[in-house]
């Protein structure tokens, strides 16, 4: 196959990760900020509380979404014709079964307080949580449909309006109302409800939806979705068993600190999040559109996704104690013991949106049930083996062991369906190189500031001179880097 240019695909993609990226970062930045504040009112113990309502409310928005949103990306481009229809249909399913479902788990409201933590006194948060995944089930397809319709800007200004509201009114009703736990939930559902309002506002003026509801459309999305609904209990189950296993074999506050160590190592998903963004309906619409150039971008777009990935989660790592001084306060420290493994764990869960491509093109959603479902029973078993003696760390070690299983199935799977031509000894290396680094790194570090800092900026340096001494990333991709970069500065 003769080689075409990518570049423009490259800037294409880029370009509106950049701008995902940027609505994204104002809730990723406004939550550093105002870590300092949150972890000086809260305990480690107020951490885990919301933690575990937080994991119980992601479970009733699994079943709220029902795979609608997979199966609107691919029903959109693939029958290009009927847009308005395919999205219409999605949105008033979602609103019914939401309604349904919040209303039925609001009854049991007391129930699900007296199973987490042994007393219904903590109910009304279980309601607000429930509500506010309603209004955040809207608002996420209302950013679907901007993402389909490649409006990155309008997409960016929802989310910033939704970051800066919630975190604001969060810090007045904890801080100055003083409403403590009720507060920090209750931010954030007005803020959502804001949300919702503009956002479907705006979709309304432009009549994207209508009233319509196409049944033929309906069953091949529903065929498509339902099979996504065991797919995300799976995931679900790494979000709660952990969670679960720390809770019971040591306390609410190592559910704490392991809480405030998902969120350092989440810095990652700022990144996964906006490539992720931008990066469904921009390679959907290429395979429909130009099978020629998806078999050479994708191989392509993969090793550089790798390399971005491992090179953050090395970055997280080897400064995470700093970022936890910087924000947090002394009783936080410890969490950086699991912060190294979650970062890996992030690293190959963002893969996954590469790796399922073949299976999702294909519509085989089995597949990715069945592999979910096995790496679901890994993750259980890890965590019985590892957390009881390692706590929070083991934990960690757990989840990363999970999705690497879960990436290296989906991969091999959509082999079968969409053959990419892969650069199978790049993503070797850079793997073997990557984990390496990130165990053994930590174990070089002094007591002293500015020796430990020389250390790690040595480390970093190493990483990335070893990336190119092993072949990993080639000259002629550094000058094509060079060539885009220097593309946004002209534009600009």
């Amino acid at each position: 196959m003769k080689p075409v240019s990518l570049k423009q695909y490259f800037i294409g993609l880029s370009k509106d990760s950049l701008i995902y990226g940027f609505g994204n970062a104002i809730l990723k930045i406004l939550a550093l900020l105002t870590a300092p504040i949150f972890t000086r009112v809260f305990l480690p113990a107020d951490y885990g509380i919301i933690n575990l309502i937080t994991s119980i409310t992601y479970f009733l928005s699994l079943l709220m979404i029902f795979g609608m949103d997979a199966a609107t990306s691919v029903s959109y481009y693939q029958y290009g014709k009927e847009k308005k229809t395919i999205v219409s249909t999605a949105f008033w399913f979602l609103v019914i079964w939401g309604i349904l479902l919040v209303g039925l788990a609001s009854l049991f409201s007391k129930q699900f307080s007296s199973l987490s933590f042994h007393i219904n006194s903590y109910y009304l948060l279980f309601l607000i949580a429930f509500a506010t995944a309603f209004f955040t089930l809207l608002v996420s397809f209302a950013k679907l449909i901007f993402r389909l319709e490649f409006q990155a800007k309008t997409f960016a200004f929802i989310a910033i309006f939704q970051a800066i509201i919630s975190m604001t009114l969060m810090i007045i009703l904890v801080v100055v109302l003083k409403y403590g736990l009720a507060g920090y939930l209750g931010g954030t559902l007005i803020g959502t409800f804001a949300s919702f309002i503009l956002a479907f506002g705006y979709i309304l003026y432009r009549k994207t939806i209508i009233i319509k509801f196409n049944l033929a459309r309906f069953k091949e999305m529903l065929a498509y979705g339902v099979m996504m609904v065991p797919t995300a209990l799976s995931f679900y189950v790494f979000d709660l068993s952990d969670r679960y296993f720390i809770n019971h074999y040591w306390n609410l506050t190592e559910l704490g600190l392991y809480s405030i160590a998902i969120n350092i190592a989440s810095l990652l998903t700022f990144f996964s999040i906006a490539l992720g963004q931008a990066w469904t309906p921009y390679v959907l619409k290429l395979y429909y559109k130009s099978k020629k150039i998806f078999d050479q971008f994708v191989p392509r777009i993969f090793i550089y996704y790798l390399v971005l990935f491992f090179s953050l989660a090395l970055f997280v790592t080897i400064f995470g104690q700093e970022i936890l001084r910087i924000f947090t306060t002394p009783r936080y420290y410890d969490s950086f013991r699991a912060i190294g493994p979650m970062a890996l764990a992030f690293t190959f869960g963002a893969t996954l949106q590469i790796t399922v491509l073949g299976m999702t093109i294909a519509r085989k959603t089995k597949f990715m049930a069945f592999y979910a479902g096995m790496t679901a029973l890994i993750n259980i078993g890890f965590n019985f083996l590892l957390i009881p003696k390692l706590g929070m760390v083991g934990a960690a070690w757990a989840t990363a062991i999970s999705y690497f299983f879960l990436t290296v199935s989906y991969l091999f799977t959509s082999q079968k369906f969409i053959y990419l031509k892969l650069p199978w000894q790049k993503i070797f290396k850079l793997v073997l190189l990557s984990v390496t680094l990130i165990i053994f790194a930590p174990y070089l570090w002094q007591t002293n500031f500015y020796s430990n800092l020389a250390i790690k900026l040595a480390e970093l340096i190493i990483f990335c001179f070893l990336l190119y001494f092993l072949g990993i990333i080639e000259r002629q991709e550094i000058t094509s880097l060079k060539e885009v970069l220097k593309t946004f500065r002209i534009r600009r």
